[in-house]
């Protein structure tokens, strides 16, 4: 990590080096540009003194240049000025430090040519016949006959570079010397700047280990003071909230842990981030991990939760207890929560509960047979006025034993041995055949029955015996609370591995708030009607244990007035 003293030192310097080399360089260049311009002034004021002692040469073309050249070397001389003269045409005329027959024609050199259209010319160039970089000035000289010719001054550059390095030497070494100064001062302004910030820093990073306890000294009245004030205000508002957290963590856990229920949360990672004492002695191994869980039925439930994000709910046996065990999908931290609730007792008093239904039942079976037998033998030597009090025994006797024999059934569907007696089953052939039974009552309420199956509906692995119950119930049912229209039986294939079902009538309907209970043991919407007609409120509970034990589901849909529908799914395998 790199320190951030070290980066506004960085920083600082990059600053300062960028600005001083701009510097440097603008202050060279200006050097130069302004050593040039006055180079060009003084070329300037030169050729002005030559022309004006040569304006008495100068009267005609003709003139004798031999005379000319001895005054342009003397003015050489004095100034270290090298001149030119040159004809209209670029032929040199005169040159104060070369032979003019060794020279070649001028007219094409720069400043010629700026002098020939301008007036005058400058240009900095190098120099062929020197062999170096000049600095050149040069413009038109008339002739009182009107003709004219080039007048050119010239200075060798190297005076400039020469006195350039010694300016360049001297600015670099000032640069050097205030850099260096810099340097020193920004390295101790950039701790002094930083300290603050680095106390900060090394605070929060005790803060984040866990150390609430740091404290940051406050004195002063700069920003980085006040930075420390509210450091020190936050880490004491933390302090107090993980002090309170901590408690509330620690509540918890004690409640948690002292409940009779195991509880577990599992992560999507299939990680158990929690689990109290009573789970971890129930289910755990040493370590914390889904695949450690000794039961493989609440494994395999948990992976359903997280695969299908839905709740469940299933009983377990560990070793000679029963436990229900319920899962729930956490959508917002993705998470499962795991709840195991000891039912033993309750199962205990079922099975007392059941173990009494089909004793007593049994018990009552064989005395109901031989009354049921002697109201028989009574019908045929009563005389007829007395027949109506028999035939009222009859009916309620015969009432009593299909509660009884409803009870046995449904005795026999709850004990967790009873087995189903499965074969390939044709579901269209086996409501066909069990219509028959109910023609003389359908008949009877002028109701109509109609069978819909698909033509391609496969054969279905189940108790034939069993699924007959089911509709036997159903159809009942639909007879006893229709006064009109149509019973339907609809037979589809839902998916590649289900069967739907559909049971409805166009009778009186459910209300809503009986909809959730018609399931249960004795349940009946109407007393006086289920009495009038023989129900045992146990037919609906039938139906539903038995497709639970199918492994399929059924749910129903009604509208007062207009009827019910009862739909079942059921596997084919």
């Amino acid at each position: 990590m790199k320190r951030y003293s070290t980066i506004v030192f960085a920083s600082i310097i990059a600053i300062v080096f960028i600005f001083a080399v701009l510097l440097i360089y603008q202050t060279l260049s200006t050097f130069k540009n302004f050593f040039i311009e006055y180079q060009k002034k003084e070329l300037s004021r030169v050729a002005i003194f030559v022309e004006m002692n040569l304006k008495p040469f100068l009267v005609s073309d003709t003139n004798n240049f031999v005379q000319i050249k001895n005054l342009v070397k003397q003015i050489d001389s004095l100034t270290n000025v090298r001149i030119t003269i040159i004809d209209s045409t670029g032929v040199v005329l005169v040159e104060s430090r070369a032979l003019e027959k060794q020279l070649d024609n001028h007219i094409n050199r720069e400043e010629i040519q700026m002098a020939k259209t301008a007036g005058k010319g400058f240009a900095v160039r190098y120099s062929n016949t020197m062999k170096s970089d000049y600095i050149y000035f040069a413009k038109k000289i008339y002739f009182s006959t009107g003709k004219y010719l080039f007048l050119r001054t010239a200075v060798g550059k190297e005076i400039l570079n020469k006195f350039y390095v010694k300016v360049q030497d001297k600015v670099v070494l000032i640069f050097l010397g205030l850099f260096s100064a810099i340097l020193i001062l920004s390295f101790f302004l950039s701790r002094t700047l930083t300290k603050p910030i680095l106390e900060v820093v090394e605070a929060s990073k005790q803060v984040a280990d866990g150390n609430f306890d740091v404290y940051l000294d406050e004195r002063g009245e700069t920003e980085l003071a006040f930075l420390k004030h509210n450091f020190n205000e936050m880490v004491s508002e933390i302090r107090k909230s993980v002090q309170a957290l901590v408690q509330q963590r620690n509540f918890m856990n004690n409640l948690i842990n002292t409940l009779d229920q195991a509880v577990a949360i599992i992560n999507s990672e299939f990680e158990i981030v929690f689990a109290n004492k009573f789970y971890e002695t129930l289910l755990l191994n040493k370590t914390h991990n889904l695949d450690n869980i000794r039961n493989e039925t609440v494994v395999k439930q948990i992976k359903e939760a997280f695969y299908n994000f839905k709740d469940s709910t299933i009983e377990i046996q560990i070793d000679d207890r029963v436990y229900l065990s319920r899962v729930r999908y956490l959508s917002e931290s993705k998470q499962i929560i795991n709840v195991l609730y000891d039912i033993s007792m309750i199962k205990k008093v079922e099975n007392i509960k059941r173990d009494l239904v089909a004793n007593v039942s049994h018990e009552l079976r064989t005395p109901l047979t031989a009354i049921k037998g002697y109201i028989e033998t009574l019908e045929e030597e009563i005389p007829c006025e007395q027949f109506k009090y028999i035939d009222t025994i009859k009916k309620n006797t015969e009432r009593i034993i299909h509660i009884v024999d409803d009870l046995l059934t449904l005795v026999s569907l709850e004990d967790v041995s009873s087995k189903l007696y499965v074969s390939k089953v044709d579901l269209c052939e086996l409501v066909r055949q069990i219509i028959p039974t109910f023609k003389h009552r359908l008949e009877e309420k002028n109701l109509d029955i109609e069978i819909l199956c698909d033509k391609e509906l496969p054969l279905i692995n189940a108790d034939a015996f069993r699924l007959e119950q089911v509709f036997v119930n159903l159809i009942d049912n639909a007879i006893k609370y229709s006064v009109r229209g149509t019973i339907r039986i609809e037979m589809h294939i839902e998916d590649e591995e289900t069967v739907k079902i559909i049971v409805s009538d166009e009778g009186i309907g459910i209300p809503k708030e009986h909809r959730e209970r018609i399931f249960e043991r004795f349940y009946t919407v109407d007393k006086s009607r289920s009495r009038k007609f023989g129900g045992t409120g146990l037919g609906l509970s039938i139906v539903k244990h038995i497709i639970l034990l199918h492994d399929g589901n059924i749910q129903v849909e009604s509208q007062e007035g207009k009827g019910t529908k009862f739909i079942i799914h059921l596997p084919i395998n």
